[in-house]
This record gives C-alpha cells, sequence and structure tokens, in this order.
C-alpha cells in the first residue's frame, strides 16, 4: 500500500472514529471539524484548508482528481458520518455537508473532480452556509 493511499485510510477511519466518538454528534461536532483556530466559526481560509485535506486524501492514485470510484468512497464516508447524527439532525446536516458532493463540485460536468473545482466550490459552500452574510460559519448560521 502506497504512503499516499496509507494517508488516505488513516483520513477514513480518523473522520469516522471521531464521528463515533460521541454518540451522536451535533452541528456544533461538525463545525469543529472545520474550525481550526478555535474561534468556533469557520472562515473560508480553514474551509479551502480542510477541502484541500479532504482532497488529498481522497484523490488515492494522485492524480490531481477525485475520480468516481474516489468519490464514491468519499460519498460513503461522508454518509457514514452523517448517519452517526440523530435522526432528527441528518436531514440538515447532509443539507450542511451538500458542498461535499460531486453535483456540487463537479462544475465541469466531466465525471470527476479536479482540485481546483474542489477547492474554488469552498466559497460558494460558505455562501451557501453563512446567513448572516458575515464571512463566517458559525453553529448560529447552521441553526
Amino acid at each position: 500500500m502506497s504512503m499516499r493511499a496509507r494517508l488516505a485510510a488513516l483520513t477514513v477511519v480518523t473522520i469516522l472514529s471521531t464521528a463515533a466518538a460521541a454518540e451522536s454528534p451535533s452541528l456544533e461536532h461538525f463545525l469543529e471539524q472545520w474550525d481550526n483556530d478555535g474561534d468556533r466559526a469557520v472562515t473560508l481560509a480553514e474551509i479551502r484548508q480542510g477541502r484541500e485535506q479532504r482532497f488529498f486524501a481522497f484523490d488515492t492514485d494522485a492524480n490531481g482528481y477525485i475520480d468516481p470510484q474516489e468519490y464514491d468512497r468519499f460519498d460513503k464516508v461522508r454518509e457514514a458520518g452523517i448517519a452517526r447524527f440523530a435522526p432528527e439532525d441528518q436531514d440538515k446536516i447532509r443539507q450542511v455537508a451538500k458542498g461535499l458532493t460531486r453535483a456540487w463540485n463537479d462544475t465541469d460536468g466531466d465525471g470527476r473532480v479536479s482540485r481546483a473545482e474542489f477547492l474554488d466550490g469552498g466559497e460558494t459552500w460558505l455562501k451557501a452556509l453563512d446567513k448572516d452574510g458575515d464571512g463566517r460559519v458559525t453553529i448560529k448560521d447552521l441553526s
């Protein structure tokens, strides 16, 4: 197994185990995954950094794209994380996580997502989540 594949596997395990650590994660837990500086708000820079990490983790063949098979794996990991939420919260978190979907990120419709497409999707995702327009996503925006 290549180092990149090992790192991807480790990332997947980390994502799943982090979700499993709480009996039922909350929207706050979702924010904590993206809030790198602990200020309880997620900025565009943090979104771009988080998206870069996720891109690197799921582009397991390092060809610069999340190919359809790699995106299938990404979808399964994301859905497994969503399934850890309380049933009444799953639709809400699925809406929040919409910015990570293939449909959101495959802007040229070729079936695969380039690094540029994935990173550029962060700005649109921030705008969709930032209900008060202050350039940051907080729990208030997600509630």
